[in-house]
């Protein structure tokens, strides 16, 4: 390595030398060089001196350093460049060939060891047939190794017998003095092939069998040769030997595909013979090349092309329960020959799940009849059947063909109406009025038309007419007025019958339970209107004075009854509001109180709204029990007697007072009067004197004195009578004071209050009843705001409420409760009014088309007795609703119209009609489905009408969906199939306006490079398509093209140097009148085929040498490098030349002429020699290019300076030395080839200005 250093400004530069013999950089570094070059005008002037002044210069003033390791010395060992090369030889190759080594390869030998060195080399192994030499070859310091053939061997190289060689190379190197290095290598060697094997079939007979459907450019056979050589010398490629247009082969995989249709019916048999011939005897020959030979055998099969055909011949009506036995005739036709026109069945395959019908072959040929064995229910099937026929050929493999043939069956009327229930229950209240529904009946029959049409009416449980049938709806009525009292449950037999022809008729019946519903309609009932009981008085409370009983007709809480007295005013009595007993609720008394009670028992029941209420009347009278004692008016008298009383003078009357009735009452004396001499009257009390006083001894006498009812004694009073003289006459009447007991005022207040508590009663205004709660029923009832008129739409959901009709009635109680019925006007039973509410509600489906108003009879009653009513009419309008939707009368229709119709055309008059009213059915027409507006429809008219322009092959039916819509929106549809029939109005058009295909150059004349396909969509002759190469002349037709398919061939040999792209035009015509055609291209790009069969030669295969002076001006020619291509004269053997690689690969280039140049000043000192790895390669599609070792050698001139052999000598003198005194001794050196140190001379050229200094010009001491 060099450095070049700068310590002044000087460019600075790094070289790396390289060894020579590799053409690689040196991997050790043997020098160190470090050249210093002056900056500035200096150094410009340094570069031009070549003397020792200049040297000297440098050496003092910059220290020049030239350290050296030693030159270019022999290598340690001999080596070879490479433990392993790869060489090749091709097969049967004659003596003196030379194996070659792939380009750019290591140089096969080794470096001398010493330039004195002889190099010999020798095969050791791996040649045991002796078919290799080796040669020896030396150039500049490397020794080249060559391998060839042997001449004088009998045999030659096959590489299909061995293809690979592999020897070991021993190379021995013999030194001067006498010493000798060894080395090895391992040389593969591969044989290369040469085209010396002709293709070869096997077998060389085939043998296809073919279906005449097989479709266009279907794979038939592969026929398969083989070829034991290599690369185009083994590729085969394949042809036909004489032209077809039924067949084509695959120049490469030999694949045989159908060109043409086959028909077995034109030939049964096509035999064809296929030509293999390998690439490189084709590139070589051409045609004319040798061809290995095949025979194809194509056997057309015939095949099934046809499935039958099924067509209905008759198909009668088919009641259902018939005994029809056939149905329908098929006939069943093949437009195939033989065996596959044959029809081996027809059979029911879908459809008859319980095998009702099968199929039976009928006398006549092709023929079958559909039988009926079985009775058929409508019912069972409404939608009837669709049998799935299947008829199915005699051919291998079978084709079929499946008609669906609808079974409709003609209803019988076999079927009895069936009630949705057997036993219908419902309830109503007993209060209802005439014309109230009852329940619903409802009826299907499994019939259809008029034999499932039912007329519904009571046949039984209704002696009374109590009931009637609206016999189209079903709704079951109340006729007349219930009572439940009368009958509780009714059980009617309804009856349904069908409305089927007469003698078929059918009917059914059901049971209706009605429970009439009790609603106290019945007042309670006293066993007796009137009763009278008698009582004791002072009876204790509570006592049961009577028991009264009421009955109620009604049932439940209405027949419940309570008890209540009604009395205004207080009575002395209470009754069980249960049981009816009439209790006291205090003690009576006869005296002080009212001796008769007239009590007013009422009997109410429990019912809702109202309670219905009775009343009795019980007369209790008081009995008068002897409850009192006599009580005495006075007591205790105390008085005075005159003894000379007369004897019967009256003394004192005594009054006892008795409260019970009739007042008896005697009197008793009880005391005191033992010795009678008073006496007492027993009835009017009045006490005389019976005795003579003046007898008696006693100053006084004391008297007890009592009364008596007869039952009860009064307490006993006294009486003190003081017995005194006196001058009398004895008749004085006695004196006497009693105390007065307030009795007798007690009893005047006594008999006063019973006089009033008895006083006369009038019972007119205790039992007057008020005639609106319990007289007659006064008045009838009358509607409050009856509506003129209810309207309501006719989609109204059914329960909805119209109205609430309301009504009044000025009596009380059930006199004044209201029912509400409808007497009339709901002959289709759309309406109900609630009895209780007057709530008027739809039960029917209303429809307006079908009755547009109802004119109802409301009627009202009360329930009283008698029961009064009013009536009124009331108009229901049914407002219309939007429920009808257009209907078309026809929902399918077909019609025809050429593609080339003008816009405008009219096809047909669309006609709907709708049932509702005013807007409502106002229809207007639209139309879908018209794709992008062929068709437009007039939207009021309904006219539909062509308005864009047609094209059958866009579009051939078009299903038109034509809508009318009402203007609710609602709306409905009909089909309109729109067939477009054709005009030859298209040219055929091509899959692609251009197709793009390759072929290689070399491929043989008849290989199929396209298939174009154009179509046409019209019908007929004018949808036939040929194809035909309008452009192509005569005289040089290069390609072919099959009319009826579209297989584009090669008609000659390709040349890609001669014409590398084809665009061939392919016209479409079809056969309509007149005709029309369209045209597409064909880009055939010829496929370059590497024709180049031999690579660039040098004369020297192994090394080229040259030399080259150093003072050689850039661009010099060092040598011309001449290689040969032995293919013929063009690209394949046009050559460049390219240096790849080596140690001049900087310094030397090459042209196009193979003449290489200097690039760059050389330098011999430097590099005294270069190696280059020259390579010259054609311009072939797969260029080859072959290499060369170059070695140049750079001859020497003088252009080198002395160089001194140290940078600076030190010495040291004594001052006062004598002159001549030795200081020192200067040694330089020449790096040119020749220089001697005689050839130098030294001098001195600065640092002596006083000459005190002087140097040996030959030897610089």
């Amino acid at each position: 390595m060099y450095l070049i250093a700068d310590d002044r400004g000087c460019a600075r530069h790094r070289a790396q030398s390289r060894d020579p013999s590799s053409a690689r950089a040196a991997p050790r570094l043997t020098r160190t060089h470090i050249l210093y070059e002056g900056g500035g005008a200096w150094c410009s002037r340094m570069r031009g001196v070549r003397g020792v002044r200049a040297w000297l210069a440098l050496a003092a003033l910059w220290g020049l350093v030239w350290r050296a390791s030693g030159g270019p010395g022999p290598p340690a060992e001999l080596r070879f460049s490479s433990a392993l090369y790869n060489l090749s030889i091709p097969e049967n190759s004659p003596p003196r060939t030379y194996a070659l080594q792939p380009p750019a390869a290591d140089p096969l030998g080794v470096r001398l060891p010493a330039p004195d060195a002889r190099v010999r080399f020798r095969i050791r192994h791996g040649d045991k047939d002796k078919f290799f030499k080796a040669e020896e070859r030396t150039v500049g310091d490397f020794c080249f190794l060559s391998i060839r053939t042997r001449a004088g061997h009998a045999d030659v190289l096959n590489r299909e017998r061995r293809d690979l060689y592999r020897l070991d190379v021993r190379a021995t190197a013999q030194l001067v003095n006498g010493r000798q290095l060894e080395a090895d290598a391992v040389l593969v060697v591969s044989i290369a092939d040469e085209n010396d094997l002709s293709p070869l079939f096997y077998p060389t007979e085939y043998e296809a069998v073919v279906p005449e459907d097989t479709p266009l450019h279907s794979s038939i056979a592969r026929v398969t040769a083989e070829d034991a050589d290599l690369g185009l010398n083994g590729e085969i490629y394949y042809s036909l030997a004489e032209p077809t247009d039924r067949f084509a082969i695959h120049p490469t995989t030999g694949v045989i595909t159908i060109t043409r249709p086959l028909s077995a019916t034109e030939s049964t048999r096509h035999t064809f013979a296929v030509l293999a011939r390998d690439r490189a005897s084709l590139l070589a020959r051409g045609e004319g090349a040798p061809a290995a030979r095949a025979t194809v055998s194509v056997r057309v099969k015939r095949v099934n092309l046809h499935a039958p055909v099924l067509h209905v011949r008759r198909m009668p009506e088919l009641v259902e329960n018939s005994t029809a036995e056939i149905y329908a005739i098929i006939e069943v036709t093949d437009e195939d020959a033989g065996e596959h026109g044959r029809i081996a069945s027809l059979e029911i395959v879908d459809g008859d799940p319980d095998g009702h019908f099968r199929v039976r072959p009928s006398a006549q040929a092709g023929e079958y009849d559909v039988l009926v064995h079985a009775l058929l229910d409508r019912e069972s099937a409404p939608a009837g059947y669709n049998l799935t026929l299947r008829a199915q050929d005699a051919g291998r493999p079978p084709r079929a063909s499946y008609l669906t043939l609808p079974v409709t069956l003609v209803d019988a009327n076999d079927n009895a109406p069936v009630f949705s229930r057997e036993v219908y229950e419902a309830s109503i209240p007993e209060t209802v009025p005439p014309n109230t529904p009852v329940i619903r009946l409802k009826v299907s029959d499994r019939d259809e038309g008029r034999n499932a049409r039912v007329y519904i009416e009571v046949v039984g449980g209704n002696e009374g007419e109590e009931f009637y049938v609206n016999p189209d709806t079903g709704v079951l009525y109340t006729a007349v007025s219930l009572d439940a009292e009368e009958k509780a449950l009714y059980t009617l037999t309804v009856s349904a019958i069908d409305q089927g022809n007469a003698g078929t008729r059918k009917q059914s019946s059901a049971k209706v339970k009605i429970t009439i519903l009790d609603s106290n309609d019945n007042d309670p009932i006293f066993e007796r209107e009137v009763t009278e009981v008698t009582v004791q008085e002072n009876g204790p409370s509570g006592a049961v004075v009577a028991r009264v009983v009421a009955r109620d007709a009604d049932s439940g809480d209405n027949a419940y009854i309570s008890y209540s007295i009604a009395n205004l005013q207080p009575v002395p009595f209470d009754v069980d509001h249960f049981s009816g007993a009439v209790r006291t609720t205090r003690l009576l008394d006869y005296e002080s109180m009212r001796r008769e009670y007239t009590l007013r028992i009422r009997a109410s029941d429990w019912g809702v709204p109202y309670r219905r209420q009775a009343e009795m009347r019980l007369v209790v009278r008081l009995e008068d029990v002897n409850d009192n004692r006599p009580q005495f008016e006075r007591v205790d008298c105390v008085g005075y007697l005159p003894r000379k009383l007369v004897i019967g003078s009256e003394i004192v009357t005594l009054s006892a007072i008795d409260f019970d009735a009739g007042d008896v009452v005697s009197y008793r004396i009880i005391g005191g009067n033992e010795d009678n001499c008073f006496a007492l009257d027993a009835g009017t009390g009045v006490m005389s004197l019976s005795c003579d006083l003046s007898d008696v001894r006693a100053d006084s006498r004391l008297l007890n004195v009592t009364a008596t009812d007869g039952t009860h004694f009064a307490d006993a009073t006294s009486l003190t009578l003081h017995l005194v003289s006196s001058g009398g006459t004895g008749s004085e009447p006695s004196s006497l004071e009693c105390r007065d007991t307030g009795v007798a005022r007690r009893l005047t207040e006594l008999l006063a209050a019973a006089e009033r508590s008895n006083a006369p009663q009038d019972l007119s205004d205790e039992f007057s009843l008020a005639p609106s709660r319990y007289g007659e029923n006064l008045h009838a009832p009358e509607f409050l705001d009856f509506p003129v008129e209810v309207k309501v739409n006719e989609s109204v959901a059914l329960g909805t409420s119209l109205v609430k009709l309301r009504a009044r009635d000025r009596d009380l109680g059930y006199n004044g409760l209201l029912v509400y019925g409808i007497s009339g006007g709901d002959a289709d039973s759309a309406f109900r009014i609630d009895p209780d509410t007057g709530e008027l509600q739809v039960i029917g489906y209303l429809d307006r088309e079908r009755e547009s108003e109802y004119y109802l009879n409301i009627t009202v009653y009360d329930l009283g007795t008698p029961q009064h009513s009013v009536s009124r009419l009331l108009p229901v309008t049914i407002l219309d609703v939007n429920d009808n939707t257009p209907r078309f009368e026809k929902t399918l229709a077909s019609f025809r119209v050429t593609e080339n119709a003008l816009n405008g055309t009219a096809i047909f008059r669309a006609n709907a009609t709708d049932r509702d009213a005013g807007d409502f059915a106002h229809i207007t027409y639209s139309v879908s489905g018209a794709g992008d507006g062929e068709f437009c429809v007039e939207r009021d008219t309904g006219v539909l009408r062509v308005c864009a322009a047609l094209d059958r092959e866009r579009r051939a039916l078009y299903e038109l969906s034509l809508r009318a819509t009402d203007g609710g929106g609602l709306h409905a549809e009909a089909l309109v199939r729109v067939a477009v029939d054709d005009v030859n109005d298209n040219a055929p058009r091509f899959a692609l306006p251009t197709y793009g295909a390759r072929a290689r150059e070399d491929v043989p004349v008849g290989t199929l490079v396209a298939v174009v396909e154009a179509f046409d969509p019209d019908l007929g002759a004018g949808g036939t398509v040929t194809y035909s190469l309008p452009d192509q002349a005569a005289e040089d037709v290069v390609f072919t093209i099959d009319a009826t398919s579209g297989t584009l061939r090669t008609a000659k040999l390709l040349d890609f140097e001669e014409r590398q792209v084809y665009g061939v035009t392919v016209r479409a015509t079809d056969g309509g009148q007149p005709a029309l055609w369209s045209e597409a291209t064909v880009i055939v790009e010829v496929v370059d085929v590497d024709e180049n069969a031999h690579a660039p030669q040098f004369s020297d295969h192994a090394v080229l040498a040259g030399s080259v002076r150093e003072d050689a001006e850039r661009g010099a020619v060092v040598l011309t490098a001449a290689a040969g291509d032995a293919d013929p004269p063009g690209r394949d053997s046009r050559l460049a030349y390219y240096i790849v690689a080596g140690s001049g690969m900087a310094h030397f280039s090459v042209d196009d002429a193979g003449v290489i140049r200097t690039l760059t000043p050389l330098d011999r000192e430097s590099v005294p020699h270069y190696w280059l790895t020259l390579c010259a390669q054609d311009h072939g599609l797969v260029p080859r290019h072959s290499c060369v070792q170059v070695y140049i050698e750079v001859e020497d001139v003088n252009d080198m300076v002395p160089w001194p052999e140290q940078a600076a000598y030190w010495a040291a003198l004594p001052e006062h030395c004598a002159a001549g005194t030795r200081v020192a001794a200067v040694r330089a050196s020449d790096a040119d080839a020749s220089p001697s140190p005689a050839n130098i001379t030294y001098s001195i050229v600065a640092g002596n200005p006083d000459g005190l200094f002087s140097i040996d010009e030959h030897t610089g001491a």
